[in-house]
């Protein structure tokens, strides 16, 4: 079985693994972006929400804030129930060298450490802890702002981001600094901005470019530093027009570095971070492959401002811009919400649900899942929460067989095979899934979307690579299990020679005593016999 870059990255405790820098030459970015092929156009929804002001969430009074919000592994509590913590407080550890802290998004008391729903796609619970919010929102200390970032080093900017609890903004969660440890070993030649919220509804990304785009170039040149590339990008989708005049602007006026501004297309999905870097450069990152391999490495923007404040602010990752979008809630608009806060706050300072809402998807509707209960908090990667409206019965399609039309490989942007992923997905062969690339599929959507059967296409792709990461996980952990059999046998069999030889050594040591014990007696009974002996010769 072929295991995938991706599939290394996830479950290493090492990063040696993630990047295999096997690049050369040189990347030039184009001054005209080219197609990156596949991809479908669609209807970008995005206004309804961009025309109310960004607001600041109010302060919950309780908030959740789960251990695993990120790529890798869960963090590790460091608090206890009862205690009393500040606002930007760390209070979850990371593990491993894929992971984040977490720190504390208000200040108040943690009421318990315990399981709660969290938002996936599964409905699963997941360690949570529980602060009750004191209302007060004091920060645990005084900050340390930093004027000139140039005075540090990469590795201190690269700790400072590990501290903040800094990941992936743009929906994967992948920790931040783990992409600028390429910077030192391998030559990385371009940092890639990625500005193109391609998915419907969402516009979180470009509501922050309006109101933050300074801080934006701040966090590109201090990546770019940290990263020690020269040619830097802001890739952004063409149809964002205020967003581009601002963020051009801001280059003209406070970009200390030279930083490329460059319009691709609206075609969903652009803001892939493969597709993007097509796009750009012309050069196809390979199959199982990542960005780094190429010497690429791709940051959202939303990421970016989070590193701005991090290193110049002094500040963790504790909040972040939520869309709230779709026609099952009264009022669309952008929220700066704090992590942890409960999803149905949220929902109802956008004025609640609205008369035909059926259900929620955290994420676009194209890559976001359903959330079956909107009693879980926001965490780092809930970019956007789409309110669905309810349909008439009747309009409901349901799902027929493959008709074998094969539509849904011409948009698949990753050149894949979606007919052959699905018949070996129904069957599940993982061997076959693998030889025709499952762990590529970037679960965009388009397959699903153009398909005339409406076969969930993407459910099926996930769940497969689900069993398959199973598969591997109880494979490993049958190894270990063996493993750990194999030497407490060891341990047994050498406490048994040990006590074996004690015993031998003791017996010897016996046999030794005795020996000389007759020794002694002996010579004692031949001096008795010579005094005998003499007294006789004496009388006589």
């Amino acid at each position: 079985m072929r295991i995938s870059n991706a599939m290394l990255c996830y479950n290493s405790h090492s990063i040696n693994p993630i990047f295999s820098g096997n690049h050369s030459g040189m990347i030039t970015v184009l001054e005209k972006p080219i197609p990156f092929g596949g991809g479908i156009q669609l209807p970008p929804n995005k206004a309804i929400s961009l025309e109310q002001p960004l607001k600041k969430a109010k302060l919950p009074s309780l908030v959740k804030i789960p251990l695993r919000q990120h790529i890798g592994l869960p963090a590790l509590s460091i608090v206890k129930a009862g205690e009393r913590i500040l606002k930007g407080q760390i209070i979850a550890k990371e593990q491993g060298s894929i992971s984040a802290p977490i720190h504390a998004s208000t200040s108040g008391y943690i009421k318990e450490i315990a399981e709660h729903l969290i938002p996936n796609p599964s409905g699963a619970m997941s360690p949570c802890i529980v602060i009750e919010a004191d209302g007060e929102d004091k920060w645990v200390e005084k900050k340390r702002p930093i004027v000139d970032f140039y005075s540090l080093s990469p590795v201190k900017i690269q700790q400072k981001i590990l501290e903040a609890g800094v990941v992936g903004l743009g929906g994967a969660g992948f920790p931040s600094a783990v992409k600028i440890i390429p910077g030192f070993n391998l030559d990385i030649e371009l940092l890639v901005l990625n500005a193109a919220e391609c998915e419907p509804f969402i516009s979180c990304d470009e509501t922050l470019i309006r109101h933050f785009a300074k801080d934006v170039i701040t966090g590109i040149e201090i990546l770019a530093h940290a990263l020690q590339v020269d040619e830097c990008v802001i890739a952004i989708e063409d149809n964002k027009t205020e967003a581009i005049n601002v963020l051009q602007e801001t280059l003209d006026s406070n970009a200390n570095i030279d930083i490329k501004l460059r319009l691709v297309s609206s075609l969903y999905p652009a803001g892939g971070e493969k597709q993007l870097i097509k796009s750009i450069t012309g050069i196809e990152v390979a199959a199982e492959g990542l960005p780094v391999d190429i010497g690429v490495v791709c940051y959202n923007v939303g990421t970016a401002v989070a590193v701005k404040k991090a290193i110049i602010d002094d500040e963790p990752l504790i909040s972040r811009i939520v869309t709230v979008s779709g026609p099952g809630v009264n009022q669309a608009c952008n929220l700066e919400v704090l992590l942890g806060t409960p999803i149905n706050e949220v929902i109802a300072q956008c004025g609640g649900y609205s008369e035909p809402y059926e259900y929620l998807i955290m994420g676009g509707p194209m890559m976001g899942f359903r959330l079956y209960d909107d009693d879980v908090p926001v965490i780092k990667t809930t970019n956007c929460l789409l309110a669905v409206a309810a349909k008439n019965n009747n309009s409901k399609i349901e799902e027929s067989p493959c008709i074998r039309c094969d539509e849904c490989a011409p948009v698949c942007p990753v050149k894949l095979q979606p007919q052959q992923l699905h018949w070996h997905s129904k069957e599940f062969n993982p061997e076959r899934l693998l030889d025709y690339h499952l762990f590529d599929c970037i679960e965009c959507g388009c397959c699903s979307y153009v398909c005339p059967s409406h076969i969930s296409l993407v459910d099926e792709y996930r769940q497969s690579k689900n069993r398959i990461w199973d598969n591997r996980r109880n494979q490993l952990q049958a190894v270990e299990n063996k493993q750990r059999y194999l030497n407490k046998q060891n341990r047994i069999e050498q406490q048994k020679l040990d006590k074996r030889n004690k015993r031998l050594v003791s017996a010897g040591k016996n046999t030794d005593n005795e020996s000389a014990l007759k020794k002694k007696q002996d010579d004692i009974a031949a001096a008795v016999n010579r005094v005998k002996a003499k007294r006789k010769t004496s009388n006589s």
